[in-house]
């Protein structure tokens, strides 16, 4: 079997959910959880759901060797229980990114209000720069800083997360995502499988945005916008960590056959 993201392998994650007994019902199911994510409370208990549900499509590529396939909706708690695995792992590979960003912009506004509402920034007859004016380019300066560096790290951790959740899925254990002495050989050696990945990832995410863009034009389809966004959002996980799961099969594959 090729060893590689071949275009078989990206026309399977693209068009196995419309295959398989029941497919339509397992889309409306995770449609239809799609939409209690916007749901106060409710919308934590849909995520976590929904990442269990793609962690099983990642198990049957990754430990089990088959073609992606939609599985059923049951045991909902071991669905819930790789669920929280899986998001946790987003969490810690994305947070420190999240952090710089919302760091930076709040350091970037609060010190510009500051600056805003000073007595002296309106003062017209001022001879000297009030103190204000320093903190405002401080906070300008420091908070896009720390913004660059959040997106960076957004970016690291976007590019790591794919591996680190395939080693997770194959030992069955939540500390493996974390141990990147096992993920990184699989990672380097199908380098341009992950590339591939986010790439189709990209492309997927924009294509559906214009399929979904498009209902706008038409006044009878816009009101089933809500709708095509919940099922777009699904559809796109359901590829995307169909795609994470083949990049490190075929990972480990290239592993064995230099091995």
């Amino acid at each position: 079997m090729a060893s590689t993201v071949t275009l078989e392998e990206v026309k399977k994650a693209i068009f196995f959910p419309f295959k398989g007994e029941k497919w339509g019902i397992k889309l409306l199911i995770g449609s239809m959880i799609m939409v209690a994510v916007y749901i106060p409370v409710a919308g934590i208990a849909a995520i976590i759901a929904l990442d269990g549900y793609f962690g099983q499509i990642m198990k049957r590529v990754i430990v089990q060797d088959e073609d992606p396939e939609l599985p059923e909706w049951k045991d909902w708690g071991m669905l819930f229980l790789d669920g929280l695995k899986i998001l946790g792992t987003s969490l810690i590979y994305t947070l420190p990114g999240m952090l710089c960003v919302v760091a930076g912009y709040a350091l970037f506004m609060v010190l510009d209000f500051a600056f805003a509402f000073s007595t002296a920034s309106i003062n017209p007859h001022a001879t000297t720069l009030p103190p204000a004016f320093f903190g405002n380019l401080f906070g300008m300066f420091v908070g896009m800083a720390l913004i660059w560096v959040g997106m960076l790290l957004m970016m690291v951790g976007v590019v790591f997360l794919p591996p680190a959740l395939g080693n997770m899925i194959a030992k069955e254990n939540f500390g493996a995502a974390f141990r990147i002495k096992e993920w990184w050989p699989v990672f380097k050696v199908n380098i341009g499988g992950y590339l591939l990945t986010i790439a189709m990832m990209m492309g997927i995410y924009s294509l559906m945005i214009l399929v979904i863009f498009c209902l706008y034009f038409t006044v009878i389809l816009c009101i089933l916008i809500p709708i095509a966004v919940c099922v777009a959002i699904f559809l796109l996980g359901v590829m995307v960590f169909t795609l994470y799961a083949v990049s490190y099969r075929d990972g480990v594959r290239k592993l064995a056959e230099k091995g």
